[in-house]
């Protein structure tokens, strides 16, 4: 009984759905025609009548309307080709009509060419000059004016024709949805009525057994009566199941709430590994910052390690892609160069130690790692396919460091020597940053690229060419732009040699910035 109800109302459903879409469609079909074929039809064979005019007008003017007549000209045949496209093929009358127009109109600009006072007035008469009946008047404009009388009126009605058709669907439309109302009310009702019997009744009858056997009424010992409705039974059974797997279901949600807790610590502790310096070496000042592109989570990773030699390491490095899958990789490869530092390994191998960390990976990292030595005045570093870093000089010129080898990609054989070492000189008002391509090819909504010229713009304008200064103020730069900062992490690092105590760094006078690449061992 149940699943004959069931069956009959899925029908009486399905029946109404089809029915509902079949007129909601066919209404749709009705105003789309109206709207993209007869109505634009109508309004072309306006253009051509009116073109017509113009050309007829333009052509009794005589010799001095001859611009004006190969205007009217053009523009009569090219609505007479936007009105063949637009109706052409919708039905034979239309096309028969559209068929004599354009025969019309060929006829008539191929006998406009006269310039005899009869011809004109014959050939660009009203229809009441027009000469004897319709075949007489054949090649002048009382022909092509009656056709595009003829053919908007046949326009209009299909037109019109189409508009009731669309009423007529919109009128079954609200129909079915008057049958859809009064299917889904009887639905209800049958479904209240099937509920009540089926399930209602039995859960109340479980439900005073239960009041009475916790009066201790004894007549409700035993099973409960064989009255077709034992499933109240293995309802009881299985709510005692569903009672135990909620006991383990709330233990599991407490254990997730209490994991929910500790994501904020865990977060900001893996931003603070990420952003993270070390106190530099003995004449080394450094500051850097990473601004994540999606919450506090970059793969960008930056650090600064103090060397056994009183020299300074440091070191930034970008993960392909940001978020926390590229943020886990960076905290793992900034250990690694943290450890290889520590260890006081040379440059290739520190950078071949984070390819072989890449191992079955499918993600590459740049990377760039500068050793100062202020004792010595030297910059050494090593060039990962990571975007040059910025090398301010104390007169406010601004060099780049070169890249010297391939990316870290774990596709990418590594042997010894993959990534060459180069060093430079680095002594007082020197300033060196180091920065992902995240700024350099940040955009704005206009997608103009921030740039490297930018950044050597604002690095030579510095007046106060400390790591911070020059941090702070790329950073402010690049807001004033603005980047776009969810496209990308940007993180920034720089280093410098830190005045002797009790000095501050003064303001220099900057000459205009140059951009040319060091020559490998430049002194």
């Amino acid at each position: 009984m149940l699943t004959t109800m069931v069956g009959l109302a899925a029908l009486l459903a399905a029946g109404v759905a089809a029915t509902g879409y079949g007129l909601s469609a066919r209404h749709e079909h009705a105003a789309r025609r109206i709207e993209t074929l007869w109505r634009p039809a109508v309004v072309e064979v306006g253009a051509v009548r009116a073109a017509a005019g113009d050309l007829r007008a333009a052509s009794l003017a005589g010799a001095g309307g001859e611009e004006l007549r190969e205007d009217a000209r053009r523009a009569l045949e090219e609505h007479l080709e936007a009105l063949g496209k637009l109706a052409g093929g919708t039905d034979a009358a239309v096309d028969a009509e559209i068929a004599g127009l354009d025969r019309d109109a060929s006829r008539w600009l191929a006998n406009a060419s006269s310039d005899a006072v009869a011809d004109r007035m014959r050939t660009y008469g009203l229809p009441a000059y027009a000469a004897g009946g319709a075949d007489s008047a054949e090649g002048t404009y009382a022909a092509v004016d009656a056709r595009t009388t003829e053919l908007a009126a046949l326009l209009e009605e299909r037109s019109a024709h189409e508009a009731q058709n669309a009423m007529w669907h919109m009128n079954g439309v609200l129909l079915y949805i008057l049958s859809l109302a009064v299917a889904l009310l009887v639905a209800a009702v049958v479904a209240a009525v099937v509920l009540q019997r089926r399930y209602l009744a039995p859960a109340g009858a479980l439900a005073r057994r239960l009041r009475r056997a916790a009066s201790g009424d004894p007549s409700v010992a035993g099973p409960p009566p064989e009255d077709g409705r034992g499933w109240i039974g293995r309802l009881t059974e299985e709510a005692e199941g569903v009672r135990e797997r909620l006991v383990v279901s709330q233990r599991e949600s407490l254990r997730h709430r209490e994991a929910l807790v500790q994501v904020g610590p865990a977060v900001q502790g893996l931003h603070e590994i990420l952003t993270s310096c070390e106190e530099p070496g003995p004449g080394i000042a450094v500051t850097g910052d990473v601004r994540a592109a999606e919450g506090l989570i970059a793969g960008d990773y930056i650090g600064a390690v103090s060397l056994s030699d009183r020299s300074t390491a440091v070191f930034l490095g970008d993960v392909c892609g940001h978020g926390v899958p590229a943020g886990l990789l960076a905290v793992r490869l900034k250990s690694v160069l943290t450890v290889g530092l520590r260890l006081e390994a040379d440059l290739d191998s520190l950078v071949r130690a984070v390819h072989q960390a890449l191992a079955g990976e499918e993600c590459f990292t740049t990377l760039a790692v500068a050793v100062l030595d202020p004792e010595r005045s030297t910059l050494t570093w090593v060039n990962a396919g990571h975007e040059e870093p910025f090398l301010r000089r104390g007169d406010g010129t601004v060099e780049r460091l070169r890249t010297t080898g391939p990316l870290v990609h774990p596709f990418l054989e590594a042997p010894p020597g993959t990534w060459q070492t180069r060093t430079v000189r680095f002594g007082p008002g020197d300033l060196l940053v180091l920065s992902t391509d995240g700024l350099t090819e940040g955009r704005r909504h206009d997608g103009e690229e921030f740039g490297e010229e930018r950044v050597t713009r604002v690095l030579a304008g510095l007046d106060d060419p400390t790591p911070s200064a020059a941090v702070a103020a790329l950073y402010a730069a690049a807001e004033r732009f603005p980047v776009d900062w969810g496209r990308d992490d940007v993180s920034l690092l720089a280093a410098a040699p830190a005045p002797p105590p009790g000095r501050t760094s003064e303001p220099r006078t900057t000459r205009p910035a140059r951009t040319d690449e060091n020559e490998a061992g430049q002194p």
